[in-house]
């Protein structure tokens, strides 16, 4: 197993107007830095998106690119042409940097922001919606197998994928040699659900992993106060990993137990500036020491 992070790490992320204002060189060094072997791509345009100079900010960092994270709205047939077109655009680039697996998402949903965590089979998505989005998965999927590369799903809060009952679904429906899942631990946990549950039910399309952490604290806060995503990430509902409720000593179990040999991408969504007291870079330690400990004390390899 590979250990990278991400820029979401540094609070930049796809909502432009959250996002921190923060160089990709900054960025790309205090990976670096931290320890980590790899790095995911952030937003299409904040890291390079000429190949070339890419793999030369890389490359002289020693960082290797882990992947990347597409939001796309399936939910409608009218828009798997410019999904498609946004996920083939994103894969030529990682393809040309050895990259295999496509992260893709369902976008934010205002209704999903106010209702993350909180989430029931009435906010659910229409059954022509699911039937459009598991085809849709399926025929992304299928382009990218051209190309020799996978499509991974990832389970997110405040979007139409949250729930375990829409992750079975979206699991359920799709073909199992064509879309896998990301299976992203804090989510997972934030979402209502066990991520040693789902490791145990789908342990064999798991073919990427982002590891995150959650703050029992501010998630009691989700529950009973009703606040929404935005509020939730700002209270510090994303912790550095080990701080929080996550079981990772059984999440790692699973792992070995299904001889996963993929990346392990260390995130902590960060809304930065209010209230901030550590660097990132020194959570970014903080995190790799403990998935270190983890795979056993070595040096991220397992």
């Amino acid at each position: 197993m590979r250990v990278g992070n991400a820029p979401v790490s540094w609070g930049v992320f796809e909502v432009a107007e959250l996002s921190a204002d923060i160089s990709y060189a900054r960025v790309m060094d205090e990976i670096a830095a931290a320890g980590y072997e790899g790095t995911e791509l952030g937003p299409w345009g904040f890291y390079p998106t000429d190949p070339a100079v890419l793999r030369t900010e890389l490359d002289r960092r020693g960082l290797a690119l882990a992947s990347a994270f597409v939001p796309v709205d399936l939910t409608d047939p009218e828009q798997y042409t410019p999904a498609e077109e946004t996920v083939l655009q994103v894969a030529g680039l990682l393809r040309e940097l050895g990259t295999r697996e496509v992260i893709l998402a369902d976008p934010m949903r205002p209704e999903r922001l106010r209702r993350a965590g909180r989430a029931g089979p009435a906010d659910e998505m229409p059954a022509a919606a699911w039937r459009a989005v598991i085809e849709g998965l399926n025929r992304i999927g299928a382009r990218l197998a051209d190309q020799g590369m996978r499509a991974v799903v990832h389970h997110h809060v405040a979007t139409f994928l949250e729930t375990p009952a829409e992750i079975e679904r979206v699991l359920a429906g799709t073909d199992a040699s064509l879309v896998g899942l990301c299976l992203d631990t804090g989510h997972a946990v934030f979402g209502g659900g066990d991520p040693v549950d789902l490791l145990d039910r789908w342990g064999e399309r798991v073919w990427y992993v982002h590891l995150k952490d959650v703050s029992p604290r501010v998630l009691e806060r989700v529950r009973t106060e009703g606040i929404d995503y935005e509020s939730a990430v700002r209270a510090g509902v994303f912790c550095p990993l080990g701080d929080g409720c996550v079981d990772f000593t059984a999440v790692f179990a699973r792992l070995r137990r299904l001889g996963y040999a993929g990346w392990l991408i260390v995130e902590q969504d960060v809304i930065r500036g209010e209230g901030e007291a550590v660097p990132p870079i020194e959570t970014a330690r903080r995190s790799l020491a403990f998935v270190r400990n983890m795979l056993g004390g070595g040096d991220g390899h397992g």
